[in-house]
């Protein structure tokens, strides 16, 4: 940690500050609860609302039936969605009891608890790129931040584990291009891997992660081929065991999940009456669910790829400006002004003005990283990287605010570097500070005197 300066007040007791940040947010998701676990509880449709399919699985495991059945019936064992929750949930269960109040509860304690729990690694991923001040008032915002509040409170699903992980690996990827510990690197490996059997979405960043470490390596003179394989390595490792059982039980190698093509055909039917309309899941379509029981899990994503393929040969044109909508829905929440879409989406107007303005925000504070020079625009990298990458494959399939979630604290993050610089810029009464744009490289700095001087027995000490 920095010594207190000028700036005492951004830096004294980060984690009293840090400890009070994250208790608000948990206590502000969990106040919210009791508005929303009436409809997790509902009895329609055999609990369908409590976790949906990983709701399914959950049950399924905790009743000693294993990882399967995701829908209606029992189906056998599945590939379709990532682990970790889904165990995670079941064991809320096996405690707690199945689609129980207090089981419902619990599981959305939880995720107030990974909710809150990400304003951490927002803060130090933040601190360390755009100085305290920036960390802080990310921190903050995270732990009002609307989207979250909700989806923690009102979902039983992944969503706010997916944006814990997402910001877990953003902030030791900051980390890891300056570390030199072996131990560290593998503990980077397995944190990537734990991600991706969280939501294999997560690992579509790695590939650029990955490239930027290596350039940040390669300008400080540091090793890095060595150390990127033992991460590689313990990815793998930790990524196995699931590989290992999709194979031994349905005799083909599955990466994490198999229903990206059922995925793909929802979103691509030509029906741009909704975001994907209910009717091409098999959950809502008794003739989809029944090919499901009958083909049995891997035929029938099979034939969901056929469908998906045809649509895709067929129909190019109408593809592509499907993909277009969905990207346009993804940063401004627009998706239709239709009667009959309104009235099943009531809070789609107000919702448009506030993801646009997010959006709009977050590109101010984009711009402010690119004028305050490249070596904080560099150190912003895998920040956008997350902006850029990840929602890739939801322009393909179909979006949703859920789906977004793990963009969402790279949002806060840029749109406090923006707004802390604004609100310092109006107290000062001046342009931007140089102060205020340049964050304490001292430690890169080090790493660059120690390399040139040929001495690289250790790196800098993180700050973390």
């Amino acid at each position: 940690m920095s010594q207190p300066g000028p700036n005492s007040s951004e830096t004294r007791s980060p984690a009293r500050r840090l400890f009070l940040i994250v208790t608000v947010a948990l206590l502000i998701r969990l106040a919210v609860i009791p508005f929303t676990i009436n409809d997790i509880l509902s009895p329609a449709r055999d609990h369908w609302h409590f976790g949906y399919e990983e709701g399914r699985i959950a049950r399924s495991i905790a009743t000693g039936k294993g990882f399967g059945s995701p829908l209606f019936g029992e189906t056998g064992l599945t590939a379709w969605t990532n682990p970790i929750y889904p165990y995670i949930l079941a064991a809320v269960f096996k405690i707690f009891g199945v689609y129980t109040a207090a089981s419902a509860w619990v599981a959305l304690g939880l995720n107030g608890l990974f909710s809150a729990l990400t304003c951490i690694p927002i803060y130090f991923s933040s601190r360390k790129v755009f100085r305290a001040r920036a960390g802080w008032w990310a921190a903050w915002l995270w732990c009002l931040f609307p989207y979250a509040i909700y989806l923690s409170a009102g979902r039983v699903w992944e969503y706010c584990l997916d944006a814990l992980a997402m910001t877990l690996v953003v902030w030791v990827t900051l980390e890891i291009a300056e570390e030199t510990s072996l131990k560290r690197w593998v503990g980077y490996g397995f944190v990537w891997g734990l991600a991706g059997l969280t939501n294999a979405v997560i690992l579509s960043t790695l590939p650029l992660m990955l490239l930027w470490i290596v350039l940040r390596r390669r300008e400080t003179m540091l090793e890095w081929p060595r150390r990127l394989a033992i991460a590689l390595l313990a990815l793998v490792v930790t990524v196995s065991p699931w590989f290992v059982r999709n194979y031994a039980t349905f005799g083909r190698f599955i990466p994490f999940r198999d229903a990206f093509w059922l995925a793909f055909t929802e979103g691509n039917t030509g029906d741009t009456s909704d975001l994907y309309p209910d009717w091409t899941n098999p959950s809502n379509n008794d003739g989809l669910l029944e090919k499901y029981r009958t083909l049995g899990e891997l035929a029938f994503m099979q034939e969901r790829r056929a469908v998906g393929l045809a649509f895709l040969k067929d129909h190019t044109g109408l593809f592509v400006r499907l993909c277009v909508k969905r990207a346009a829905y993804v940063w401004t929440g627009y998706w239709s002004f239709s009667k009959e879409y309104l009235e099943n989406e009531p809070t789609e107007i107000p919702n448009i003005g506030f993801c646009t303005a997010l959006t709009v925000l977050m590109i101010l504070g984009i711009r402010r990283a690119w004028r305050a020079g490249p070596v904080v625009f560099v150190e912003a990298i895998p920040f956008l990287i997350v902006v850029l990458v990840y929602p890739l494959i939801y322009y393909i399939v179909y979006p949703g605010i859920g789906y977004k979630h793990p963009v969402d604290p790279m949002i806060a993050v840029f749109i406090a570097y923006w707004a802390a610089g604004r609100r310092r810029n109006q107290g000062s009464g001046a342009g931007i500070s140089m102060v205020d744009q340049a964050p304490d490289y001292s430690g890169r700095d080090a790493t660059v005197q120690a390399a040139t001087s040929g001495d690289l027995g250790a790196g800098p000490a993180s700050p973390a």
